[in-house]
């Protein structure tokens, strides 16, 4: 009987251990790409990548905001720092085939990858 409940217990670790989703893909997408979205009124929203910095930017017309500075990247979301003003931005994400799923403070925005 202890033989049959190691067993199972054994296989039930390597069973539950199994079920974990590698995302470990999903933080080389994101920063290996630059993403974008255009608007039909003419906005442009882009988030690019290059090295250790991250600059996500918004244009409207002739209204823009930039958020520029080193990055942290985790499998789910990513952190631009901007010491200038003393200010973090967290980002959650989620890459969706040739989009990104991009959510800050509760509001999300599909950007497209540029090629």
């Amino acid at each position: 009987m202890k033989k049959y409940v190691a067993a199972v217990l054994i296989l039930s670790v390597f069973l539950l251990c199994s079920c974990s989703k590698d995302t470990s893909g999903c933080k080389t997408e994101l920063t290996t790409s630059k993403w974008q979205k255009i608007y039909d009124s003419g906005a442009e929203v882009n988030l690019e990548f290059e090295n250790d910095s991250a600059k996500f930017s918004i244009n409207n017309a002739d209204k823009s905001c930039v958020i520029s500075g080193k990055y942290i990247a985790g499998d789910s979301t990513f952190v631009i720092f901007v010491p200038e003003i003393a200010q973090n931005y967290g980002f959650d994400y989620n890459p969706k085939n040739s989009s990104l799923e991009l959510t800050f403070e509760g509001n999300t925005i599909m950007l497209d990858k540029c090629d």
